[in-house]
């Protein structure tokens, strides 16, 4: 009919909820879906449903014709949780259409508009490739793995010539320097930056001498004065590092983000042309979030723009690169509401209800929580974190505990739990204090039959089989690695006996060669005394023990002799040098390829860091590994999948002299593939 318009029909979020078959939203979850286009803060408890909250804000917007599903941008932190995020936000868009709750206009525009999901990184990335010569940096630079940028900075500590006023070994330094330099791009601080602050509290520290004494500073104000003096020192290499970084080529995250954030904070047409394309904008986690990564968001979306961030400060974990939960407190502030939709102030909202757990479980959640929200100097936290409350309908629980008189029998029945409990079809977890306490639990439930896998580099590397293969390489590698190769000795059988009397011979070989410093094990195995050489207890080299002893050492020659294959070659051999591929395979109750799972995955280890480093040595990559395990730096693996294995063939096939018997040829040795151990998770009931 001429001259009437028609009114777009306004569909509710229960309305919505009703018709794609979901659960009506309380109403906390209601008043963050239907917030104006402006910026709200929402505090989510664990499990409080913050991923189906943020998908039904989006599909509630483009059901009311607020936003196109294309105009949508979300970031959270890994790609796991970003798959997860627009999985879900496009099955809600599909189940929409289906629900006939869109105009037949926007149909065929939701075949293919899809929303903007990506990590934080990955959008930083974006930034800093397209808009790179705007600020005078390389557009193709591209991004260095971790292991990469290991081998770049062991590059230059190891050629490193000038004076360096700190006591620590190259690998620790490497660590250092990376660390320092991480942290620096992550709080957007130059090298000058950091030599004046820190300069500054040395030059404090030293001044602020207790009264009535001598002027000089505690003992242990003197220790934190030498750190502080030692990472100045490491600056000089910190600015090494990034001329070598630009001159291969490369960065690393840190890198990107702050070079984003830069862009952002002084190009205003880059900010502009994101706003328009995303006038919604929903980022995860935002109480992870870094300095550099704050200020590229605030720069780009903080103007007012309609920004949902969902976070919760009792769930924060990357603290050690600069994130706090001072960031949810400061969200009103780096992104102020401007009087958009009648708001004075940027509003925060809260998710209350967990839907994950039942109340038994959710009371003692709450209880263990509750220091969080009440810190100990009995101030306000800087963000309000109510108690969980349990869904509607949610059962009683059970939650077991129980105090073990010893760390064998805790683990024994952490064991028993399981195997009465798991099914193939269910998948559970054990959470450990330290990494010492993975290899006696993985034991335990492996020999009650629950198939298990550890997860993490720092994991395998505490495997004990591992831990063998780290040893030998080590001592065949480093003169000084002592600790390795009495690793080795001890677990060749040598006792204590024999060990005093290598000690000794040791000690006697430093002095003949006028060393200075500690006595090298490793020499001692190489060149064992004579039979008739006698400690001055007056001990010598029993039989057996000089046996022992020759076995080590014709070891660790075998493993050098290795030197002209490939990284992962080597550790493959290696392996097949002690035997410990047919060690894990006969021990009772392991399934052959279940059995060697850790040594294929440290191979796998290998195999990355080569590729990663374009054929990196096996000094690096032993000091990487001591960096990955000190620093728990290593990142979660995912559950491994079949796949072929690295290639370990060689020209020649070195004799095994580890267990006394022949070898097979490396390729034969190791299976075609991996199995996959993965561990049951049982959700707590």
């Amino acid at each position: 009919m001429t001259g009437t318009t028609t009114t777009p029909l306004w569909h509710s979020p229960a309305d919505i909820a009703r018709a794609l078959g979901q659960h009506v939203p309380t109403e906390e979850q209601q008043a963050v879906i239907e917030a104006p286009l402006a910026p709200q803060l929402v505090v989510a408890g664990a499990g409080s449903g913050k991923t189906e909250t943020m998908s039904a804000r989006v599909v509630y917007l483009v059901a009311n014709g607020r936003v196109r599903a294309d105009e949508v941008l979300g970031l959270t932190f890994t790609r796991k949780a970003a798959a997860e995020l627009s999985d879900r936000v496009r099955l809600r868009l599909r189940q929409l259409r289906r629900a006939g709750l869109l105009d037949a206009g926007d149909m065929p525009r939701m075949d293919v508009d899809r929303p903007t999901i990506a990590t934080y990184n990955s959008f930083a990335a974006d930034i800093a490739k397209e808009h790179a010569l705007r600020v005078g940096m390389d557009p193709d630079a591209r991004l260095v793995t971790e292991a990469g940028a290991w081998q770049l900075a062991d590059g230059v500590v190891q050629s490193w010539h000038a004076d360096l006023a700190v006591d620590a070994s190259p690998a620790s330094v490497t660590e250092a320097v990376l660390s320092l330099s991480g942290s620096l791009a992550e709080h957007l601080l130059t090298t000058d930056d950091a030599r004046a602050q820190l300069a500054d509290l040395a030059d404090s520290l030293a001044e602020a001498a207790p009264a009535g004494r001598t002027k000089a500073p505690y003992a242990d104000t003197r220790k934190v004065i030498a750190s502080v003096r030692e990472r100045l020192a490491l600056l000089d290499l910190v600015d090494a590092y990034a001329r070598a970084k630009r001159e291969n080529g490369v960065m690393d995250f840190a890198d990107q983000v702050a070079m984003a954030a830069r862009i952002a904070a002084t190009v205003p047409a880059v900010g502009q042309a994101l706003r328009e394309q995303y006038p919604l904008v929903l980022l995860d986690e935002y109480q992870d979030t870094s300095v550099a990564q704050l200020r590229l968001l605030s720069s780009v979306f903080g103007g007012g723009h309609a920004v949902t961030a969902v976070g919760d400060p009792n769930q924060a974990i990357y603290g050690w690169r600069g994130a706090a939960a001072a960031a949810l407190a400061d969200f009103p502030d780096q992104f102020p509401s401007l009087g958009r939709a009648g708001q004075e102030r940027t509003p925060t909202r809260y998710l209350r209800t967990s839907w994950r757990n039942d109340a038994r479980i959710l009371a003692v959640a709450n209880r263990i929580s509750g220091p969080l929200r009440v810190p100990d100097d009995g101030a306000p936290a800087p963000v309000e974190v109510p108690e969980l409350v349990a869904r509607p309908g949610a059962g009683e629980g059970r939650v077991l505990a129980g105090y073990a008189p010893s760390v064998e029998d805790e683990v024994a029945g952490v064991a028993d739990f399981f195997a009465e409990r798991w099914t193939p079809e269910e998948t559970a977890a054990v959470l450990c204090r330290t990494r010492s306490q993975f290899t006696p639990v993985v034991e335990a439930l492996r020999a009650r039959g629950v198939p298990v896998e550890v997860l993490g580099l720092g994991g395998l590397l505490a495997a004990p089989e591992v831990v063998d293969v780290r040893a030998a390489l080590e001592a065949a590698h480093d003169a000084s690695r002592g600790d390795s190769a009495m690793r080795l000795l001890t677990g060749a059988g040598l006792g204590a006996a024999d060990l005093h009397v290598l000690g000794a011979w040791a000690r006697a070989l430093a002095a003949a060669g006028g060393a200075q410093g500690e006595a090298s094990v490793v020499e001692a195995v190489d060149n064992p005394p004579a039979p008739g050489w006698r400690a001055p207890s007056g001990a010598a080299l029993t039989a057996e023990g000089r046996r022992r002893v020759q076995r080590v050492g014709d070891l660790l020659r075998q493993v050098r002799s290795l030197s002209y294959l490939s990284l992962p070659e080597v550790v493959a051999h290696t392996i097949t040098l002690m035997g410990l591929d047919i060690e894990v395979a006969a021990r009772a109750g392991r399934v052959a390829a279940h059995a060697r799972g850790n040594l294929d995955a440290f191979v796998d280890v290998a195999a990355s860091f080569a590729a990663d480093t374009g054929g990196g040595g096996l000094g690096a990559f032993l000091g990487w590994l001591d960096a990955a395990r000190s620093a728990s730096a290593a990142s979660s693996r995912s559950t491994p999948t079949p796949s072929p294995a690295p290639s370990r063939c060689s020209p020649c096939t070195p004799p095994r002299a580890w267990s006394g018997t022949s070898s097979p040829s490396p390729a034969s040795s190791s299976p075609s593939s991996r199995a996959t151990t993965a561990a049951p998770r049982r959700t707590a009931r």
